[in-house]
């Protein structure tokens, strides 16, 4: 019991220090001003070096031996515990404090030359780093090792035990029905446009109202703004949304959604297990199915636009003074190929991520170099998708995972998106008359429900083995290609 209680306050001290990088993260995305980037970049090579030195000490490896030689009469979430920070201390003992720190440093100075880079629209801007990202990141994988494919490391990252060729099996399932389905839809519904622009403070509290609806806690977490939208986590009763807002677009309602589902996971997971490892989602690709159920399902869905379509003509009258329900529902749900990944429709947007798993995966393996990425992009695009791109800002440089570092990272998306589904249809058995709940605004109770089957959890049980308690069943396609086919062919008449 001595080593535990060691064990968990070891614990305690690793989350704050993870919480202090992504305060780090927040504020150089949020607010930092551009010539503090240099000086950023050496904190977060310091900070991440003594992280770092923490992670790997044998202090932490001696508890750890002394907790497992006792597991068998430990609780539930204690064997847990013992389980991902066992993972974690496998993970970062093979990685150099060297590496590790230049890594950190790369990363937060190939951020700021990103967002130079997207808003010149010039990818020459970003090379120089990415190909020095690429390099750190082929190394990181020989660290880390793997069975077959170099970016199986990288993927298990994010994803417990997923592989390349998991990934690519996922993909060889989906590419054919979907292309069909981009084929049957495509222009059967028409999107929406507006010339009258939306104003900012407008959007955003829309937004705020949204997110409140949805059920997330204003006293426990901020909505900021940033060039990319993202969730962060920087302690219990502190998990943050940023949004983006364009004058002519409804990025702020489907991003707010998104952020929202993220940020719902991290609030719903239970008090007992703050400050400690389980303290997180169990993984991206279950973290996605939330921000992709509460973006799609629910914020595209006509039952919940029943409810907060009157409101949201009552706050842009201009802009839907001549807009009906049903031609808003098809306006946005209008499958469309396009170039932007974060504004593609529920049928083309895994075709998105398939082009960034065949690029990484000829990064990583060395197939693809990083010079000829804008004309792969292009290339890419222009056969999945069958559209021409214009510009390196609305092309390879659109996305600031790579900037990140996070190489694997764009699966989970896929994976989010058909876990989505399966959940979504446990959702419906426990709650019948679903429809009727959508159309009241009784978010709660789909909110209470995830948060009982789902959130409450934190990282105790792995994410297969939670899919399968929630909805009876291994991750599947078939749920999210019949959901597609049913959603597409009652919206298309």
């Amino acid at each position: 019991m001595h080593t535990l209680t060691q064990l968990k306050k070891y614990s305690a001290e690793l989350v704050d220090l993870h919480h202090t990088l992504a305060l780090m993260q927040w504020d150089q995305e949020v607010r930092m001003p551009r010539r503090a980037a240099e000086g950023r970049a050496g904190q977060f090579a310091t900070l991440s070096a003594l992280a770092h030195r923490r992670e790997v000490s044998p202090e932490l490896g001696a508890l750890l031996a002394g907790g497992e030689a006792h597991k068998e009469s430990l609780s539930v979430e204690d064997r847990a515990l013992l389980r991902v920070m066992r993972r974690s201390y496998d993970q970062n003992t093979k990685l150099p404090e060297e590496f590790v720190a230049e890594f950190s440093r790369l990363t937060s100075q190939a951020q700021m030359a990103w967002l130079e880079a997207r808003e010149q629209s010039d990818f020459a801007i970003f090379q120089p780093l990415l190909e020095r990202l690429v390099v750190l990141s082929r190394q990181q994988a020989e660290y880390l090792g793997y069975a077959a494919h170099p970016y199986d490391a990288l993927l298990d990252l994010y994803e417990e035990g997923l592989t390349t060729a998991r990934v690519a099996g996922m993909f060889g399932e989906l590419q054919a029905p979907l292309v069909e389905l981009v084929r049957r839809f495509s222009g059967r519904l028409t999107p929406l446009s507006f010339a009258e622009p939306f104003p900012q403070s407008g959007q955003e509290r829309f937004a705020e109202h949204l997110l409140v609806a949805m059920g997330f806690d204003f006293s426990r977490g901020c909505l900021a703004r940033s060039p990319h939208p993202f969730t962060t986590t920087l302690g219990h009763h502190d998990r943050r949304i940023t949004n983006r807002y364009a004058p002519t677009s409804l990025d702020f309602i489907f991003g707010a959604l998104h952020e929202g589902g993220h940020a719902l996971y991290e609030q719903g997971i239970d008090e007992r297990l703050a400050n400690s490892h389980l303290d997180d989602g169990v993984s991206l690709g279950i973290h996605e199915s939330q921000s992709r159920l509460w973006e799609n399902v629910v914020g595209r869905s006509r039952p919940f636009w029943q409810r907060f379509f009157p409101e949201l003509q009552k706050a842009f009258p201009a802009q839907f003074a001549h807009t009906g329900l049903d031609d808003f529902i098809r306006g946005i749900n209008a499958v469309t190929s396009g170039l932007i990944r974060v504004d593609a429709d529920e049928v083309t947007y895994n075709l998105h991520v398939l082009i960034r798993f065949e690029i990484e995966k000829g990064l990583i393996e060395g197939s693809l170099g990083v010079a000829d990425l804008p004309r792969i992009w292009r290339d890419k695009y222009r056969q999945y998708l069958g559209v021409e791109v214009e510009s390196d800002a609305d092309g390879v440089l659109q996305d600031i995972h790579w900037a990140h570092g996070s190489f694997g990272y764009f699966p989970t998306y896929t994976i989010g998106n058909l876990a989505a589904a399966q959940i979504w249809e446990g959702y419906k058995k426990y709650d019948p008359t679903f429809t009727q709940t959508l159309a009241d605004g009784n978010l709660a109770k789909i909110k209470e429900w995830l948060v009982r089957e789902i959130h409450s959890h934190g990282s105790v049980h792995l994410p297969e083995e939670l899919l399968a308690r929630v909805t009876g069943a291994p991750l599947s396609a078939q749920p999210f290609l019949a959901y597609l086919e049913e959603k597409f062919g009652t919206l298309a008449g």
